[in-house]
């Protein structure tokens, strides 16, 4: 009976580490047998593994009771070696409850007791407490002779711990190849001897090193294998939501990095970690970044004063900084450069030399705006020589202050130089990236150094330097990107799953069950994407000479912002002007109220003084934006080409009176109409008419505009689904789709127009193997992205552009169904006579506006997009 008791509780803590919730159930059994039959050395080691197993499952405080008494049976009973190794174990315990002390203390008795591999793995826990004190090369010395002893006895579990200990070692010294040997060894000896949690920690340490090698696909493909391998533990690991956080913050998806890192605080909160202060220093500086700054600011407080009390000062530097930086957001003129200054100080002491790098740039930055050029000198320059060493981020910002100081001195070739070396680092990481929303995001990170090359230009006022950096400023959407390729079998299931989700929903309504199952598989398709890796680089502006060739009699308008000033650069007639349009507050005014007006216009139950009313505000705007936006730009009557800022993105051009009757199109940037103009489609595919479900007037409309091209597919009612249409788009001469069209803002990869099977989103338009050479969506808002960093926007009609559709018609705002189709038709009737997009559009605006409120609501909304002036190909 002792034997099995004995043997029962061996195995128990032989699994305690691996399958914690099998080993306590197994421990428990054996610590109640072996206390019944008088064993103190089978309690001991079951009362061990029960502390173990609870670490493992985040239960901090059973962990420390459980190793306590652990300790206390095996002296009690004379067993020294036992209470030594239970010992290792308790100041594991208690270094993650933050008594790192006595932790230390503990560990060094053990060290006393113990000899060859228990003395070993002592060693290994000894290292993981010298790390979390930041002692880095005392734990470096620690784990290297522990390993070898560990492997020559066979102990894998200890050798995977010893490994996993030693690439983080190797990693805070960005010895990233050293950590790969090790990650890469880990992770082949847990396959090799099934040890899947153990797996999940080396999962995890391998995203981490990735993450910091910039591989973002690669590092989010691991923190999903590690969650996966913990899920099936029933574990919630704070320190992998907190690296996910980290990865997700540094590509600017911030609303994810948000809840990602409140849910590592609620989890450190409830397990009792010591890493709890560190996860709410993670918070701040996402709220900081989102806005938030009551959080931001509260959660650095508690930061800093748990950082204090644990006497973590190379962690309190971190906290001190962030509320710092919350108060230069609230009020720069209450940071002086001297209080920025010593945060730098602080940090780089402490080790935060990208932290501290942040400092020194705030300090020059600070001192710049006062007028102490020498103060600035002093700070900038030694973040200047930071440009050719470290992570890309922190190089960026290397080159942002090289380029300040070089402004100040006078050198303005100079410092635009050193912007656009800042701006090369962050595209070749973007150009890493294959997720569209991934690339996306980390647009937010090119802002400061292209805003600078912008002002510099400006202060110049030369209208083509100035036209260059507009375009170097402008996002992913606004240059060609290549299709994902189409054979991805997974991907296509997903999106399937999801369109048969969405239908049952519309069916018996969205059930907690469904709209889980929504969610799942919306994630699922995010997280299969941001896996993908990227493929080449962004092309530069097109040069002048090419756009004044291209345009022809057209001219081009390239409006750009700063600060709350709009500025426009014209290029007409082989000229190139900049203007200053002045400040933006009367268009942003008018554009608030614009969709109130023409929703108004556009109802079916609208009074007399209701559509008054209405139409009185759309003419305030309309005659706003012509008097700001293009009155004074003196183009004549010329078609147009322009290429909005981003807060004029949604603007209904038609409106203005200045537009009317007129030509013009609209591009995300010169470099994608050009590119679009000179595009060489291959034989030209047929018509594709679609009408989706839930538009009374949908399949009237596509049989009309069908009626108009002989042998036109048509694709109604119930044919009109993903497969069938994605299909039939692929390489079209012409698409037009009559559907329900869906924003989603909060995550515009999943805007979508509404077929017969479910939502045709922007997944499943990046697999389409050719792009189709005009597309028709007549759809609300599909013609509208939505801004996801700076100059980003996301959205249907944006991937149809980046994708290789040369030219687009489709609606900003919502628009009327009824009145739509009498649009449409007048507008195919221009398209067949041999007008261009553009000017079959401004045709069909003035023809149909005045047929009354709600006309004058559909022909407002729709824009062209793209190479718009040029007539379709037959």
């Amino acid at each position: 009976m002792e034997i099995a008791v004995a043997a029962d509780a061996a195995e128990a803590l032989r699994l305690a580490a691996v399958e914690p919730a099998r080993a306590r159930h197994l421990a428990h059994a054996a610590d109640q047998a072996a206390r019944a039959g008088g064993d103190p050395i089978a309690r001991c080691v079951a009362q061990r593994a029960l502390g173990v197993a609870a670490m493992q499952l985040r239960d901090l405080d059973e962990a420390v009771t459980r190793l306590r008494a652990s300790v206390a049976i095996a002296r009690r009973a004379g067993a020294t070696a036992l209470a030594g190794e239970a010992r290792t174990s308790l100041a594991s315990a208690l270094a993650l409850s933050g008594a790192t002390g006595s932790a230390f203390r503990q560990i060094g008795t053990a060290l006393r007791e113990l000899h060859g591999v228990p003395a070993a793995r002592a060693r290994v826990q000894q290292s993981a407490i010298l790390q979390e004190l930041g002692r880095v090369d005392e734990a470096l010395a620690a784990v290297r002779p522990a390993l070898r002893v560990l492997r020559r006895a066979g102990d894998v579990q200890w050798e995977v711990r010893a490994l996993n200990n030693r690439s983080l070692l190797h990693l805070e010294r960005r010895a990233f190849a050293a950590a790969e040997t090790d990650l890469l060894t880990a992770v082949d000896l847990c396959t090799r001897h099934g040890l899947d949690l153990p797996r999940a920690y080396a999962e995890q340490n391998l995203g981490c090193l990735r993450a910091s090698r910039g591989e973002v696909p690669a590092a989010l493909a691991c923190f999903d294998r590690a969650e996966e391998h913990y899920r099936r533990h029933g574990l919630r690991v704070g320190s992998l939501l907190m690296d996910r956080a980290r990865l997700l913050l540094s590509v600017r998806l911030v609303g994810e990095a948000r809840a990602t890192a409140q849910a590592a605080v609620d989890a450190y909160a409830e397990q009792k970690r010591i890493n709890l202060p560190e996860a709410r220093l993670l918070l701040s500086t996402v709220a900081l970044v989102e806005g938030d700054l009551p959080v931001a600011e509260e959660a650095a407080r508690q930061a800093a004063r748990e950082f204090h009390r644990a006497a973590r000062r190379e962690l309190l530097a971190l906290a001190r900084h962030a509320r710092l930086q919350v108060r230069i957001v609230r009020d720069p003129g209450s940071v002086t450069p001297a209080q920025a200054r010593r945060s730098a100080e602080d940090l780089a002491r402490a080790g935060w030399l990208v932290p501290a790098l942040e400092a020194r740039v705030m300090a020059g930055r600070l001192a710049l705006d006062r007028g102490r050029c020498g103060e600035a000198r002093a700070d900038l320059i030694p973040a200047g020589r930071a440009r050719t060493t470290g992570p890309a981020e922190a190089r960026a910002r290397a080159w942002l202050a090289e380029a300040m100081l070089r402004r100040a001195d006078g050198h303005r070739y100079g410092a635009l130089r050193a912007v656009a070396a800042g701006l090369r680092l962050v595209e070749d990481q973007q150009a890493l990236l294959g997720a569209t929303e991934l690339r996306a995001h980390m647009s937010a990170h090119r802002g400061a150094l292209a805003c600078l090359g912008v002002r510099i230009t400006l202060e110049n006022g030369s209208p083509r330097e100035v036209y260059r950096w507009a375009e170097r400023r402008r996002g992913i959407t606004a240059v060609p990107r290549p299709v994902r390729p189409p054979r991805d079998p997974v991907l296509a299931a997903l999106l399937t799953d999801l369109r048969a989700t969405m239908t049952a929903m519309e069916t018996t309504g969205p059930t907690p069950a469904l709209v889980h199952r929504q969610v799942g598989t919306e994630r699922a398709i995010r997280d299969h994407c941001r896996r993908t890796d990227g493929c080449g680089n962004r092309p530069g502006p097109a040069a002048i000479g090419e756009l004044t060739a291209a345009l022809g009699d057209a001219a081009l308008v390239e409006y750009v912002e700063l600060d709350d000033d709009l500025y426009a650069v014209t290029i007409a007639a082989g000229r190139t002007r900049l203007h200053r349009l002045g400040p933006l507050t009367d268009v942003t005014g008018c554009l608030r109220h614009l969709p109130f007006a023409l929703h108004r216009l556009a109802g079916t139950i609208t009074t007399p003084a209701g559509v008054a009313a209405a139409r009185a505000v759309l003419t305030r705007a309309a005659d706003t934006f012509d008097r700001v936006l293009l009155r004074p730009l003196r183009l004549g009557d010329r078609p147009l080409v322009l290429a909005p800022s981003e807060r004029l993105g949604s603007l209904p051009w038609s409106i203005l009176p200045s537009c009317a009757g007129r030509p013009v199109t609209v591009t995300p940037s010169a470099r994608l109409w050009l590119d679009a103009v000179r595009r060489r489609p291959g034989p030209p595919g047929p018509v594709v008419v679609v009408a989706g479900p839930g538009l009374p007037n949908a399949v009237r409309e596509a049989e009309s505009v069908a009626r108009r091209y002989p042998g036109a597919v048509r694709l109604l009612g119930g044919a009109a689904t993903a497969d069938r249409v994605a299909a039939s788009m692929a390489g079209a001469r012409l698409v037009h789709v009559a559907a329900h069209g869906d924003l989603r803002a909060d995550n515009p990869l999943f805007s979508a127009l509404r077929l017969a099977d479910g939502p045709f989103t922007v997944y499943d338009l990046e697999l389409l193997e050719r792009p189709p050479l005009h597309v028709v969506l007549a759809a609300c808002d599909a013609g509208r992205g939505q801004p996801v960093a700076g100059q980003e926007v996301l959205g249907l009609s944006t991937t149809l552009l980046g994708q290789g559709t040369p030219t687009l018609t489709a609606p900003v705002i919502p628009v009327p169904d009824g009145e739509t189709a009498t649009l449409m038709d007048a507008y195919h009737a221009g398209l067949a006579a041999g007008r261009s997009p553009a000017e079959a559009l401004a045709t069909a605006q003035q023809r149909t506006r005045d047929s009354g409120p709600a006309a004058l609501a559909a022909a407002a909304g729709f824009v062209c997009l793209g190479a718009g002036l040029a007539p379709l190909t037959s």
